[in-house]
């Protein structure tokens, strides 16, 4: 495929994506994504500071491990004598193949994606037709974005592996010299972006339960492949092994899927429910048992 037909190519499925979501701001009752053409689902979202508490509490966790990871690490260089003895015969066969990537183009186009998939929630909250859940989405994107750069953060400072280009003997020795060079495990850019589409198609998802099944085809395939087109990228620019973004992927993904959907209202109380309860010199665990619904069966 010619370079300006690979360009277009993935501006078209960002755009798509984009579309998709401005769409679903509609406001009053009529939805353009709705296969009946109107909106009248309650927003499926709840947020109260005691059930918030522990989503707070593993995002602040998560972000700063991962800055203490950093600054533990902030030492941690290659040096030539490490360089020289890098032998690409130990790599997993998998991973063997990148070693000779070197692609700035690649990386220029990778850092694109990365940078404007952050504006996803941005279009999603803005002038949405449910206003007053502006904080609940703010706050879950706030989440998802802390929790995704801590884990990642934290991978790469304790794993410290070197990236795919300091085993090229044509990269230049001063670039195999930076800090940067040692933290290729997971991939930053593969996590980021799939956390944040797959954040958004969720979201979406959950707004609109009687979604059109060609746009949420549409909306999904966007979701899956950017963050894909991020990780090949990332591949072919030599910055990471594919073992490295299939990792960042799946966590940013999990990430991204998983905290609206624990946000979700729930229709009708569990038979067990288990919550952490922590509190200023102490911390446990609080479980409560409704007979109500099985009484009613």
């Amino acid at each position: 495929m010619p370079k300006c037909s690979k360009v277009t190519f993935l501006s078209a499925i960002f755009s798509a994506f984009i579309f998709t979501g401005i769409i679903a701001q509609k406001k009053q009752d009529h939805c353009e994504i709705c296969k009946d053409g109107f909106h009248n689902e309650p927003s499926p979202y709840e947020l109260n500071f005691r059930n918030e508490v522990p989503f707070i509490a593993t995002s602040a966790l998560s972000l700063t491990a991962g800055f203490i990871a950093q600054f533990t690490n902030n030492e941690n260089f290659l040096n030539i004598n490490e360089i020289n003895q890098l032998d690409r015969e130990g790599i997993f066969f998998l991973d063997r193949s990148s070693v000779n990537n070197n692609s700035s183009k690649a990386a220029s186009y990778s850092d694109f994606f990365r940078t404007s998939i952050t504006l996803l929630p941005i279009y999603f909250v803005s002038n949405h037709h449910t206003k007053e859940d502006i904080w609940p989405l703010v706050t879950m994107s706030l989440e998802v974005l802390t929790t995704t750069y801590g884990l990642t953060n934290v991978s790469k400072n304790v794993v410290r592996r070197p990236r795919p280009f300091t085993y090229n003997p044509e990269v230049a020795l001063e670039k195999k010299l930076k800090l940067d060079a040692k933290r290729s495990f997971f991939s930053g850019h593969a996590s980021h972006t799939a956390a944040f589409t797959f954040f958004m198609a969720k979201v979406v998802s959950d707004y609109h339960p009687n979604m059109k099944k060609g746009l949420k085809t549409l909306m999904w395939s966007g979701a899956i492949l950017i963050p894909a087109t991020t990780s090949y990228l990332r591949v072919k620019a030599g910055k990471h092994f594919p073992t490295d973004v299939i990792a960042g992927y799946a966590a940013g993904a999990f990430v991204g899927y998983i905290i609206p959907h624990l946000h979700k209202k729930k229709e009708e109380d569990p038979v067990i429910s288990v919550k952490p309860i922590v509190w200023v010199d102490y911390a446990g665990l609080s479980i409560n048992f409704n007979l109500r619904n099985q009484r009613g069966k």
